[in-house]
């Protein structure tokens, strides 16, 4: 009985690693512009005042890795009591997407670690925002956003969307 057991239990384990092994990574266009990107996404969530485009300083400033992505676009809320922000960086290479990816957790934590008490000082109610801001990675392009939840899962599908060759 225990020798059937294990016996179960690495199939199992091997079925499980086999799967793993064979399944295919998602593919994503490479060609789209980081603004178009950037629009698409925005007009999924309006905001009083819209939107700015943050200038290369910021990208300079905030960024060690920027030089890595041969586009980005990195838009906030003009509005003050609002802290939507997203940001959109294509890398050449996987390499330098996965540098531009960690660049864009350590910036989401900065801010965290920086900025949390000021918000909390004029807009508390937007703490969450910043507290859950997430990056992704769709191909070469890296996403980050500061958005509510609702609003950071429909940046997140409209830029995968964007990306997903059509079939």
């Amino acid at each position: 009985m225990i020798q059937r057991t294990l016996a179960l239990i690495l199939t199992l384990t091997a079925l499980v690693l086999c799967l793993a092994a064979c399944r295919q990574q998602k593919s994503y266009l490479n060609d789209r512009r980081c603004e178009e990107l950037m629009d698409d996404a925005v007009d999924q969530i309006p905001v009083t005042f819209g939107y700015d485009t943050f200038e290369s300083d910021h990208l300079r400033y905030c960024f060690d890795d920027w030089e890595e992505a041969d586009d980005a676009c990195l838009r906030y809320s003009i509005a003050s009591e609002n802290i939507n922000e997203i940001g959109i960086f294509h890398s050449p290479t996987e390499e330098k997407a996965r540098e531009i990816y960690e660049d864009c957790k350590e910036y989401l934590n900065d801010l965290r670690e920086e900025k949390s008490a000021f918000i909390a000082s004029y807009a508390a109610e937007e703490l969450p925002k910043l507290e859950r801001a997430e990056v992704r990675r769709f191909g070469n392009y890296t996403v980050y956003a500061i958005l509510s939840d609702d609003d950071r899962t429909l940046v997140f599908d409209t830029i995968e969307q964007a990306l997903t060759p059509k079939k």
